[in-house]
């Protein structure tokens, strides 16, 4: 019973995380925007197996954006000084979510060129 409440209140501090990165991650909600458009146009464009992956590498930019909110949250904490450390964290963090977009991007062109 013990497993159970532990996944309940996980799952309650993920939707959280969710809802703090809606309200104060203006991305984030651009995010969620382009997924809205993202999912009906690949079920609409595509065969449902690449729908699914290109969704799915979507919602892998946000997982991305997540991480990169709470490496920002974590370094603000230890110090609002612009430190080199501090810098390279933040400037990491926000490289994957670029990352992500791109290879996004990449998936899209493949997608069309190749189905």
């Amino acid at each position: 019973m013990g497993h159970v409440r532990h996944l309940i209140a996980a799952f309650r501090y993920s939707l959280q995380g969710i809802a703090s990165a809606f309200r104060s991650e203006t991305a984030f909600r651009q995010e969620i925007a382009v997924l809205v458009a993202v999912a009906p146009a690949s079920l609409a464009l595509f065969p449902p197996a690449a729908a699914v992956v290109l969704i799915a590498a979507w919602v892998f930019v946000m997982v991305a954006e997540l991480l990169n909110m709470a490496v920002e949250s974590v370094c603000n904490l230890v110090s609002k000084e612009i430190h080199p450390l501090i810098k390279k964290a933040k400037d990491a963090a926000s490289a994957a979510v670029l990352t992500a977009i791109i290879a996004n991007g990449l998936l899209w062109v493949a997608a069309f060129l190749l189905l």
